[in-house]
């Protein structure tokens, strides 16, 4: 078993597309975020919120993370403005290490200016962020991708099971964290009252603060059936999350039914921004296996002939072309057979 978990720390990346797709959503989020707040940015982070002093001498941050704390005016619009650029840069995959650094680094920093302003998803996202300086988040539909197809393969500096160790256990922290969080939110929910009594659901969604249908939802709030249902269902998936992850069949229903629950909460409680942590985190869980036999599906789909759309580093990789039991095998026609079994 020690050799099995060292070969799969070691031998190659795990959950490359589903980290992909989180590196995208995760800095259209900083990005989209920061320009729709920029009207308001020195009130909330700037000059304007310097009625948070006293909680920020109380906080005890690195002085090196308050660079939008200790700059004002036109420089810091040039941070905030940098801010949007790194994560622009990260979101296209472009030296994606690098660009996730600087957000992280960014974000963490303006987080540190202003602490009343953020949620449960930020914090999240800062956590995320900093295992992604890790992992090859680049490795598809990225700039980098794109680059390192052009001019081939370039010897690292760093070993390849050193890096591949690296990205895994990152992947595994990342896990772990969306893991915890289900966990403790439905150990709260269980000690609620209305939570119990299957009523919870309805008071964000009768409510103007978090609602912004309430009159178009009214149908849904008001039919109890739906109200016990949705309060149960988000109980019941959220606690028995991590045991559901350990079968495929009910993994994939896990997921279906955990992003339908974000989705509703972005779309009928208007915490979109948090939704989207959170779907993003979650696409890590979905297999690099399921990503490619997705891409298959939609190439079939669409009537292209496969190799017309194959992302550019897997073109000289024929996949998905034999089982072992139950790992799916890529055959590469330099290296020969790999398996590329998920990490779930």
């Amino acid at each position: 078993m020690i050799a099995r978990a060292t070969a799969w720390l070691a031998a190659d990346k795990h959950s490359t597309y589903g980290l992909s797709v989180t590196r995208m959503i995760l800095g259209f989020i900083v990005a989209s975020q920061l320009i729709v707040n920029w009207p308001d940015r020195h009130y909330t982070w700037g000059d304007g919120s310097r009625w948070t002093e006293q909680v920020l001498a109380g906080r005890g941050w690195p002085s090196f993370l308050g660079l939008f704390s200790q700059v004002g005016g036109h420089w810091f619009d040039v941070a905030y403005l940098a801010t949007i650029a790194f994560g622009v840069l990260m979101m296209l995959g472009v030296y994606t290490r690098a660009s996730s650094f600087m957000v992280l680094l960014l974000w963490v920093s303006l987080y540190v200016s202003n602490p009343f302003v953020g949620s449960g998803g930020d914090a999240i996202l800062r956590v995320v962020l900093l295992y992604m300086c890790f992992t090859d988040a680049g490795r598809h539909w990225s700039v980098d991708a794109r680059r390192a197809s052009r001019r081939g393969e370039v010897r690292s500096i760093v070993p390849a099971w050193m890096s591949n160790i690296l990205h895994n256990l990152a992947i595994i922290l990342i896990v772990h964290q969306v893991v915890m969080v289900y966990l403790a939110s439905s150990f709260f929910k269980v000690q609620s009252t209305v939570w119990k009594d299957g009523t919870a659901v309805y008071y964000p969604l009768q409510t103007d603060a978090y609602s912004p249908w309430n009159d178009l939802l009214h149908p849904l709030y008001a039919n109890s059936a739906f109200v016990a249902g949705a309060t149960y269902t988000a109980i019941v998936v959220q606690m028995f999350f991590p045991v559901f992850l350990l079968y495929r069949p009910t993994r994939f229903l896990a997921l279906i039914a955990v992003t339908g629950m974000h989705l509703g909460i972005g779309l009928l409680m208007g915490i979109m921004y948090f939704s989207l942590v959170m779907i993003a985190v979650d696409m890590i869980l979905v297999s690099d296996t399921s990503w490619v036999r997705a891409l298959a599906w939609v190439r079939a789909r669409r009537g292209a002939r496969p190799r017309d759309l194959e992302p550019e580093h897997l073109q000289d990789e024929e996949h998905v072309s034999t089982r072992d039991g139950e790992h799916v095998v890529v055959r590469d026609e330099k290296q020969g057979a790999q398996d590329v079994n998920p990490v779930t």
